[in-house]
């Protein structure tokens, strides 16, 4: 338990200081784009402050994942983070809608940009920063087997190419002052951008919601059966996130072994093992059944009608 409230404490560290860089580029981007005129380093400023709200996420899910479950939460708290996401994800709706609209305006009236040293050493400057956070969190997340950190640095490193392509284009734009649509055009790619930050959002946020498996039940089928003792397993079910969910299976066990021996050597060891292979893992519930037909097939279940995953076999 102290290990894991460690982990969760440097990976909330990684998420502040993360936080304190993509806001910066957010400012440098957002201010440089009003100021020089260009509309797409604008847009690009504000899909930055959807990392930092990205953030803001994930530190609010680190800070529920350290507090522990309760008699009113006894699952704990971490589904709380996927309602702040779906709240997020309103509001960079709203900026996904303000940069198509100025995108299209820009696109039918073209005006004069400030293109100069300053505006290509901004977007540098603002990539740079980016490069720097892509290798420090994606460092960190290796280090502390942390899939939040990875997932992070990923997206921020697709930021890396929209502002490569910004710079290329505002580069253009200086060569050829006649191509100052191209503006309106770079601007809309930075929306497509933002939508597909969006759209990675609801989905994952959606299969948290909706209870998705998070493992490969046949990872934790090899796991399970792997312990002595083991004679078959089955019905293996996992909710939650990657950063910290729940395994729900059943095992076989020969019918001979006491109870004691089934539940604290049998049962302990697989518990063990699992825990062991996933770090992450808050919880796993084991139920224990007699190697015959009935256990084998779930036959004699009483839920067979309202549990076909586990009942048809297609839990391994």
């Amino acid at each position: 338990m102290e290990y894991r409230h460690e982990r969760l404490g440097a990976i909330q560290g990684v998420l502040w200081r993360t936080m304190a860089l993509n806001l910066t580029v957010a400012v440098l981007k957002t201010v440089g784009g009003l100021v020089t005129g260009i509309t797409a380093i604008w847009a690009d400023g504000l899909h930055s402050i959807g990392d930092s709200l990205s953030n803001i996420v994930g530190l609010l899910g680190v800070r529920l994942a350290r507090r522990e479950p309760d008699e009113e939460y006894p699952y704990g708290y971490d589904k709380f983070e996927s309602i702040a996401t779906l709240v997020i994800t309103g509001i960079i709706f709203v900026t996904l809608f303000e940069v198509i609209r100025a995108g299209i305006a820009r696109l039918r009236e073209p005006s004069d940009a400030i293109v100069n040293g300053t505006t290509i050493a901004l977007l540098v400057s603002s990539m740079t920063i980016n490069l720097f956070v892509v290798w420090y969190e994606g460092r960190a997340g290796k280090r502390l087997k942390s899939e939040l950190l990875i997932a992070d640095s990923n997206e921020t490193k697709s930021d890396v190419f929209v502002t490569l392509g910004i710079l290329s284009g505002v580069s253009t734009m200086a060569i050829f002052p006649a191509l100052a649509w191209l503006d309106g055009v770079l601007t809309l790619l930075v929306a497509c951008a933002i939508g597909h930050v969006i759209y990675e959002i609801v989905t994952s946020t959606a299969r948290v919601l909706g209870d998705a498996q998070v493992v490969d039940p046949r990872r934790v089928h090899a796991i399970a059966t792997a312990v002595p003792g083991v004679q078959f397993c089955h019905a293996i079910r996992s909710r939650g996130r990657e950063t910290g969910f729940y395994l729900d299976l059943h095992i076989g066990v020969e019918p001979t072994i006491t109870i004691e021996e089934a539940h604290d050597v049998v049962c302990h060891n697989v518990k063990r093992a699992l825990y062991d292979t996933f770090p992450e893992l808050k919880s796993a519930h084991i139920h224990i059944e007699p190697n015959n037909e009935k256990g084998r097939t779930r036959e004699g279940s009483v839920f067979a009608t309202r549990d076909p995953y586990g009942h048809n076999g297609n839990g391994i």
